[in-house]
């Protein structure tokens, strides 16, 4: 029966085509286009999803390559920043140090006494001082030493104020100190900073000035 029905339908069909003036032939070649169009459509429909994908992936990796870009660039920026701030307040340190070299002034042998008697009543006072540098070692490190200090220059032996001496961050960044060694005779710009109570080596202790370094000239 099913066989019977397509047959009776295939001839109504051709009846139909015939009476519209298609052919069978013609009838089958538009069907023929139409699933290739069909093919075409899924080909291209493939093509598509599979040019959204690499488009998809090509767009994450540029947002990627853009925030990683973003990261390096503001890295570099904040880099900079921090290299001009510390430029800058290097060369206010630099420039307030000047103004202070030009400020200091030689004192007398007592007001020398008066500033070993009592530091804290002279902060930031700046004086010139000629000293013979006692120790500067791996213990003191390589921003500190400990020097006999004098109003003036006298004999080797003549310095008699124990005095301790800071230079830059007292800690590695001192360079106006590179060329000073224990026993130099030196003339230092300095400003009072306080005083510094250590242990000495017979057991007891002892409270010296200390002075942070603003010039300091061998002689």
């Amino acid at each position: 029966m099913k066989k019977i029905a397509m047959s009776v339908a295939a001839v109504v069909a051709a009846l139909v085509l015939a009476g519209c003036g298609v052919s069978t032939e013609e009838h089958e070649a538009v069907q023929a286009s139409a699933a290739a169009v069909t093919v075409e459509k899924q080909e291209l429909e493939t093509q598509l999803a599979d040019t959204t994908t690499k488009l998809t992936a090509a767009q994450a990796e540029a947002d990627e390559l853009r925030s990683a870009n973003d990261e390096r660039e503001a890295a570099e920026k904040a880099e900079a920043d921090k290299k001009a701030k510390e430029k800058a307040e290097k060369e206010a340190k630099q420039k307030a140090e000047k103004a202070k070299a030009n400020k200091a002034k030689k004192i007398t042998s007592r007001e020398l006494a008066q500033i070993v008697k009592k530091p804290s009543s002279h902060l930031d006072k700046n004086v010139i001082l000629y000293a013979r540098v006692t120790q500067f070692d791996s213990a003191t490190g390589p921003c500190t030493f400990r020097a006999n200090v004098s109003h003036a220059h006298v004999g080797k032996y003549d310095y008699e104020h124990n005095t301790i001496f800071n230079a830059g961050d007292g800690l590695a960044n001192c360079d106006i100190l590179n060329d000073v060694v224990a026993e130099d005779i030196v003339k230092v710009t300095a400003t009072v900073s306080g005083s510094l109570t250590y242990d000495t080596q017979v057991g007891g202790s002892t409270t010296v000035p200390e002075m942070q370094v603003v010039k300091i000239t061998r002689l």
